[in-house]
């Protein structure tokens, strides 16, 4: 039996909402078993419910894992190399560079709304460290810095996490609100929030002063909320919600710590040298940090929540028959694997990332093996618009597969990179003819930064390996050696300094 579409009609210009957590592995998405592992015991029911209404892709890379890279390449709807932001801290996004967002608003006739920590200007801090001055009626931190150049018609825009903290006073949008939140003992929720990121008085960190209307993850969600009811009526919309959360430190409060400590067992990091057995939380009273497995489960858990709150938001609109969902993040998350924490690595952790889409036309229940690139919801979102990408962008849209499965048109291998790091992705067979599957190539100027224990060492100056995603996802057994065709193949399509860095494997 063929897969269903989904029963509304699809309008000539549907609304389009992007849910867009931070640091969110393509394994902890509660629809993904773990070779080594199976089933996470993750409660998230609306990630369910997208997925069975919606398409889901299984194998989607980030063009660059790290936050304002990857960002910046979605918007650009270009490759890391071409996007114009290769780090978090040298420069902001290029805003004479077209976004996406940009042209939906200008060409599409969209209404463009942002809110969270979108990392387009990232580098300065939202304007801070270049004397943004913001706007003069602005009592609660403007966010609108580069605002209208970047396409947004309206936006909440902060920053997230230890961003917000980096000073002693609030600076942007998000600390603000905070400072203006009295708790008792005559504290505000300002000193209490650096108190429980561990830059103040430890003291003031407690359950009656870190709780949930305060987090942050929820204040993006209520801030979503009101961007779509102040949206106008007389228009097609787009929203791009950007959560600070998962992003370490995975700091929670003590009802989200206490939520996912009722027995379930989270499992330990593989490849460690220094193992430890699975992972069972200890309900606290008061806020949790640190690496905990347990957090980043309550962290993504709390975030499936607030999915339904924005959801329910359209829902409330009458606008959930008309509009297009999609769910991903800006990269990965090691936690522990290869002794590693964090992103920027080509390990599958740090790579790939959850991904589905639901909406009408859009085919339910299908599940997609086929490796896919999340810099490609650019050109998919705007194809859904009616507008042609900007000369430059690279982007592809991903359309003709949510509507027609995993034999509609798309690129034939997919491309991610940072720092000395290039990787391509693409359905291949190996030189023997008999294993068809997800090849990874990655080559590595040097050794590889983090790099499994298995991986082998810098060949006069540069790495290559060859990794069979499907049955090794956690990148322990390069097959580089015995592939050398494949190898060949594929470290062509790398830009041409790692094509030729990595070329001399195949001389």
């Amino acid at each position: 039996m063929l897969p269903m579409l989904a029963s509304a009609s699809l309008a000539a210009q549907p609304n389009l909402l992007l849910l867009f957590p931070d640091q969110w592995r393509y394994d902890w998405d509660g629809l993904t078993p773990s070779i080594n592992t199976g089933e996470l015991p993750l409660k998230v029911p609306v990630m369910h419910k997208l997925a069975a209404k919606g398409t889901r892709f299984k194998q989607s890379y980030v063009p660059a894992p790290v936050c304002a890279p990857s960002r910046s390449c979605l918007a650009a709807g270009r490759e890391y190399d071409e996007a114009g932001v290769l780090d978090n801290f040298n420069n902001d996004y290029p805003v004479d560079q077209p976004t996406f967002y940009k042209l939906l608003r200008d060409q599409g006739g969209y209404h463009t709304m942002t809110t969270g920590k979108d990392d387009l200007t990232k580098a300065t801090r939202m304007g801070t460290t270049v004397h943004y001055k913001g706007c003069p009626q602005c009592k609660d931190g403007d966010g609108l810095f580069h605002q209208e150049e970047l396409g947004f018609s309206d936006g909440m825009r902060h920053s997230g996490k230890m961003d917000v903290v980096y000073t002693p006073e609030p600076a942007e949008m998000y600390g603000y609100y905070l400072r203006n939140q009295t708790l008792p003992h005559g504290i505000t929720a300002w000193d209490s929030h650096r108190a429980c990121f561990g830059k103040g008085d430890k003291s003031l960190c407690r359950n009656d002063t870190f709780y949930g209307e305060l987090y942050e993850d929820n204040w993006v969600a209520s801030n979503a909320v009101k961007l779509l009811n102040r949206a106008p009526k007389d228009k097609p919309w787009f929203l791009h919600v950007s959560f600070p959360g998962p992003h370490s430190p995975f700091l929670v409060t003590a009802d989200m710590h206490n939520s996912v400590s009722h027995g379930r067992v989270w499992p330990p990091a593989t490849d460690s040298k220094d193992p430890v057995g699975p992972e069972v939380c200890k309900a606290g009273k008061n806020p949790s940090s640190g690496s905990s497995r347990c957090n980043y489960a309550a962290e993504i858990e709390n975030l499936d929540a607030l999915f339904a709150k924005v959801l329910s938001a359209v829902d409330d609109l009458g606008h959930r028959n008309n509009t297009i969902v999609c769910v991903t993040s800006d990269h990965g998350e090691m936690l522990g694997d290869h002794d590693d924490g964090g992103k920027s690595k080509p390990w599958q952790g740090s790579a790939a990332v959850p991904f589905v889409c639901s909406g009408p036309g859009i085919r339910e229940g299908v599940e997609i093996e086929r490796p896919v690139g999340t810099m490609d919801l650019a050109a998919t979102f705007l194809d859904y618009a009616g507008v042609k990408p900007a000369e430059g962008m690279t982007s592809v849209s991903l359309k003709s597969m949510l509507t027609e499965g995993a034999n509609g048109q798309y690129r034939n291998h997919v491309s991610s990179g940072l720092d000395a790091w290039r990787m391509v992705v693409q359905d291949g067979t190996s030189d023997d003819g008999k294993t068809t599957t997800s090849f990874k190539y990655i080559c590595c100027k040097g050794n590889c930064v983090g790099k499994p224990s298995t991986a082998p060492s810098a060949v006069n100056g540069w790495t290559e390996m060859l990794i069979d995603v499907h049955a090794d996802p956690f990148d322990m057994h390069d097959l580089a050696p015995e592939n050398p065709k494949l190898g060949k193949q594929m470290a062509a399509m790398l830009p041409k300094k790692y094509a030729a860095g990595c070329g001399q494997f195949h001389q």
